[in-house]
């Protein structure tokens, strides 16, 4: 899983970094366009259409009957099981393009939320920053570093959580990387972006140990190694949200209903059965 996320996420900053200077929502609206084709044309070519014409044909039919013969129960019982029979029909037929388009869907959502899904962390303002540390650290306690932050205060050990937090302040906009020293020497590295405004750049929250929902939630960064000492690392990124029609909406709702709304357009123009 790490190598499938290095490479995707140099293909992801190849074609979204171009783009960061364009509104959040167009680049949004443009995923979801390519996503849509993208499904119509697993659809196209991996389904039975044919198969799904018809069941979609005998779907409706029975639906006529049951608006038709609303005043027969047998007949409206009936109608409402067959129905129910094409629809898993329907459903069976669907399958096989349903699970080639979710994985790399559910990929490439994954590298535009690193993209898309925070706002920054801009100079001046305190943020914490949390480390769960492996084990009991007792009074051999790790340390932060990172070029272009200030520690404001000491560092909080919290035992019974196995963490430690440190409250620190960006003087300077730019990306810049913090570093967690071990009392055994180890380094373990967390990437900071901090932006003077609402730029849009590649963030991260979370850095962690290897395990496949972390590396498939959180691609940009590797793992940490497991004798490293230090079991993840948590950064405070806001939540960027997009206005869509005077309302602040998370980007992932603007993409989802962006590309049913494509699919449902663009399918009998490029004459898919969907």
């Amino acid at each position: 899983m790490t190598l499938v996320n290095a490479l995707l996420v140099r293909l992801a900053d190849a074609v979204l970094a171009p783009l960061a200077g364009l509104p959040p929502v167009a680049v949004v609206a443009g995923c979801a366009l390519g996503s849509a084709l993208a499904v119509l044309a697993v659809m196209r070519f991996t389904s039975n259409q044919a198969a799904l014409a018809a069941v979609k044909r005998r779907i409706h039919a029975a639906l006529l009957e049951m608006r038709l013969y609303n005043d027969d129960l047998v007949a409206l019982v009936r109608a409402q099981g067959e129905v129910l029979r094409h629809n898993l029909s329907y459903v069976g037929l669907s399958l096989v393009p349903l699970v080639i388009t979710a994985v790399p869907l559910t990929l490439a959502i994954a590298q535009l939320q690193a993209w898309y899904g925070y706002t920054g962390i801009t100079p001046g303002t305190p943020v914490v920053v949390t480390a769960a540390v492996a084990g009991n650290a007792g009074a051999a306690l790790p340390r932060l570093e990172g070029a272009g932050v200030d520690l404001a205060g000491p560092p909080r050990f919290f035992p019974t959580l196995g963490e430690m937090t440190w409250r620190v302040v960006p003087r300077t906009p730019g990306p810049t990387t913090l570093r967690v020293v071990t009392a055994g020497g180890a380094v373990v590295e967390k990437h900071l972006y901090v932006s003077a405004g609402d730029e849009v750049a590649r963030r991260s929250p979370v850095r962690e140990l290897p395990s496949f929902v972390g590396q498939l939630l959180y691609p940009s960064e590797p793992p940490i190694e497991a004798a490293a000492g230090v079991a993840a690392i948590h950064l405070p990124y806001p939540e960027r949200l997009l206005p869509v029609a005077g309302q602040a909406v998370h980007w992932l709702y603007v993409y989802l209903a962006l590309t049913l709304a494509f699919v449902l357009l663009l399918r009998k123009p490029l004459g898919v059965v969907v």
